[in-house]
């Protein structure tokens, strides 16, 4: 196929793939990859073969990662990688061993993984590809309503179970296994590049612009131990401290790392399965630094002020699942544990936010990833401007983010 022309590494891994799931005289009758803007780290390769004999087709996912070495230098491509190869191949059957020693009711929550690879500059994972069952991406130029919200922040509280359920009735194996997890947003933070810190500063630019004196005093207040180097200062130190009650996370929590399966009937549509994808940023921390990504970053305020009633959605799957276990989640983690972690580390999720939805309110052909050319040691106006973006879709859903974090004292 012509998609693969520059890529024999992949191509051979597909076959091998074939060859493992008993398609032994295969060949490959489509290939499609992702769209420039959504691949950060690598290319992905939604691949088809076909059994020159038998006619039955096979379809999977391939993620490849970018193998240049400027980009490379840039972002920690390889350790997101082996990252996300280690939860495949080691935390999450773990997981499942344990679900299935409590006669746990199965959950899945990722797609299949079918085999990696770890060699240097070829790291690769292939997975399930979910579209053949009917999942869908969800539309990351919409709002995530009550429904989606729901039921993420259900799905979470089951996930997060399985990570402290693990912790309480294995503490050794999880501590042997969590340990080995990258902590990749710390690279990112204290790479000496500083490209990632001159980016988090940049949103200052922007922000202190929105803000009207006379208006928005009480923001203005609020948001000053976030200039400077103050917003990198506080990013760096809620991605790298040692937190009481956390759990294993998926870390990279924004909509268009999920897949949302639906019953359709007639015109309406329910949702009913979510798998979590790209776990190249897994690590433990609070739940909540999943649970704020995902809001703020989806949601709009008429949502953000509803944040009780989806802290109770969360608490209950998460008891649920816990009781299934025979644990106890006030125990393992109290509620009003969970409304401090709030006002402690929603930060993280509102920062990440930041830079999701500016990319959320990036045109099409002005989205950039990397196999575009970066300058190295940008300033942070020439970082202001690197992206073309509706600044004044930004500008409101900032503001609204802003504003409720402010209300309940979190900001």
């Amino acid at each position: 196929m012509e998609v693969l022309k520059n890529h024999p590494d992949v191509t051979a891994f597909a076959i091998s793939v074939a060859h493992d799931e008993g398609i032994k005289t295969c060949a490959i009758i489509d290939v499609k990859t992702n769209e420039k803007g959504e691949g950060y780290l690598g290319q992905i390769f939604m691949v088809t073969v076909k059994d020159t004999i038998t006619n039955k087709e096979f379809n999977f996912v391939i993620k490849s990662a970018f193998k240049d070495d400027n980009i490379r230098k840039y972002a920690p491509i390889r350790k997101s990688f082996l990252n996300e190869i280690y939860f495949y191949v080691d935390v999450y059957p773990q997981l499942k061993k344990i679900e299935t020693q409590n006669g746990v009711s199965p959950s899945d929550f990722v797609p299949k993984c079918y085999k990696v690879s770890t060699e240097e500059k070829t790291e690769m994972l292939c997975l399930e590809n979910l579209k053949m069952s009917n999942f869908e991406i969800f539309d990351k130029s919409l709002i995530l309503d009550d429904e989606h919200v729901s039921f993420i922040f259900k799905t979470y509280g089951d996930f997060h179970a399985y990570g402290f359920a693990l912790k309480e009735q294995r503490p050794e194996e999880y501590l042997q296994l969590t340990n080995k997890l990258d902590n990749v947003y710390a690279e990112m933070i204290t790479n000496p590049d500083g490209s990632f810190d001159t980016y988090l500063k940049s949103f200052n630019t922007l922000i202190e612009k929105y803000f009207v004196i006379g208006e928005d005093d009480e923001l203005i207040r609020r948001y000053e131990k976030y200039l400077g180097d103050g917003i990198v200062d506080i990013f760096k130190s809620l991605v790298t401290e040692d937190c009481d009650y956390s759990s294993i996370l998926h870390g990279d929590c924004w909509s268009n790392n999920m897949m949302f399966k639906y019953d359709v009937h007639n015109t309406s549509k329910r949702l009913t399965t979510i798998r979590l994808l790209d776990l190249q940023l897994v690590k433990t921390g609070s739940p909540v630094c999943d649970l704020s990504y995902c809001l703020y970053s989806g949601a709009s305020k008429e949502i953000f002020d509803n944040l009780d009633k989806y802290l109770k959605i969360y608490y209950d799957s998460l008891s649920t699942t816990l009781n299934e276990f025979g644990l106890e989640s006030e125990k393992i983690f109290p509620f009003h544990v969970l409304k401090e972690h709030w006002k402690m580390y929603a930060k993280f999720g509102m920062i990440m936010s930041l830079v999701i939805l500016r990319m959320k309110c990036t045109n099409k052909e002005d989205l950039i990833d990397f196999t575009d050319d970066f300058e190295k040691d940008m300033t942070e106006e020439q970082m202001a401007k690197l992206l073309k973006f509706n600044e004044d879709d930004f500008k409101v859903r900032v503001k609204d983010l802003l504003k409720h974090l402010c209300e309940i004292e979190a900001l």
